[in-house]
């Protein structure tokens, strides 16, 4: 529990601090979000000298105070409504996605035009990072699952042909993984059959059975102590 609580915590974190930034852009003067950088000639001390005081730069204007404290507010609770959110295993996925919504609608009032907001990649990644969406999806069916991604997507901002093409995708990671667990399967059947050479022989023609030309990458993955289908599924992502 506290490492899927750290994990929410660390995805709200990084939505958050997005929003906070763009934010801040948003309140910045046009002239200083939009003006191209200068480069200007060092100026030499008799021209400081002599220049008047009416055409001296003014000094730099102080940041606003009320601007930053109303991005940081914002910040707060979005990241508030996220971590309420991914905690709470008494909603149904449904409605779990409709306060995130709600969460995100409420943000995006706040700071109107910011980029994270035209971004569903991103709003639709820390959804599907959360532990109890995870959970759900993954106590589905493969077809009722894909119905489900789909709706996700749909409903936090992608167009349906962005969806059809991530659902090929999906596709063809849902087929990898399977395949993944066979061998994985078929590897621990063999690692407590055979011992030595024999077991290095076996692995490698099941490598090979399951993975074809990429056996040499698996082996040198396994040889360093990473399987990487035992890495957590995360559906709609890997």
């Amino acid at each position: 529990m506290r490492k899927a609580a750290l994990g929410i915590a660390s995805v709200a974190a990084a939505a958050a601090a997005c929003l906070a930034t763009l934010v801040a852009l948003r309140d910045a003067p046009v002239a200083q979000r939009d003006a191209a950088p200068r480069v200007e000639a060092a100026a030499r001390p008799d021209d400081v000298a002599a220049a008047p005081a009416s055409v001296q730069e003014p000094p730099a204007a102080a940041p606003d105070a009320d601007a930053a404290r109303a991005a940081e507010a914002q910040e707060q609770a979005l990241r508030d409504a996220i971590l309420a959110i991914g905690e709470d295993d008494t909603v149904t996925l449904d409605a779990r996605l409709e306060r995130y919504r709600q969460a995100v609608e409420s943000a995006r009032d706040g700071a109107p035009g910011a980029a994270l907001f035209a971004n569903p990649s991103m709003l639709t990644e820390v959804f599907l990072r959360m532990p109890g969406v995870q959970r759900e999806l993954a106590a589905l069916g493969p077809g009722a699952r894909s119905e489900e991604i789909a709706h996700i997507r749909r409903e936090l901002g992608f167009a349906e042909d962005q969806i059809a093409r991530m659902q090929e995708l999906d596709d063809w990671r849902e087929a990898r993984w399977q395949n993944g667990r066979q061998y994985m399967e078929e590897r621990a059947r063999i690692s407590a059959t055979f011992e030595g050479d024999a077991l290095a022989d076996e692995l490698a023609h099941l490598r090979e059975r399951y993975f074809a030309q990429e056996a040499p990458t698996l082996e040198r993955e396994e040889a360093q102590g990473f399987f990487r289908f035992e890495r957590p599924r995360v559906y709609g992502r890997n």
